[in-house]
């Protein structure tokens, strides 16, 4: 129930923020530039990013974790990643350079 619900509320974020500037997707209160890319090789390994990451750590975090599963659920139908860099991992393990979050990972099958 959880997961049909946070899925249908991406899908709405996801239409929304395309059509009209003013419904951004929001995380923590602000708004991020995500962006991903796809592995060339393994189209369901990908590396999403966000940024700023001084706005806030735990929105960056939820931004790039967004466009992975954006990705995941637009070309596989599921939400399920795996994670080979986490957005979850502890802070000192993020990777983060010029104030842009980057996170890897891979849908699953």
């Amino acid at each position: 129930m959880i997961r049909v619900a946070f899925i249908a509320s991406l899908v709405v974020a996801t239409l929304g923020g395309c059509s009209d500037p003013s419904k951004a997707v929001y995380f923590d209160g602000k708004q991020f530039a995500g962006r991903l890319q796809v592995n060339k090789e393994d189209k369901r390994s990908f590396t999403a990013t966000s940024a700023p990451v001084s706005q806030s750590l735990e929105g960056a975090r939820e931004a790039a974790r967004f466009e992975g599963t954006k990705y995941c659920i637009h070309k596989y139908g599921r939400s399920d990643i795996e994670w080979t860099a986490s957005p979850e991992a502890e802070a000192t393990e993020l990777n983060i350079v010029e104030d842009v979050l980057t996170v890897q990972g891979r849908c699953a099958e």
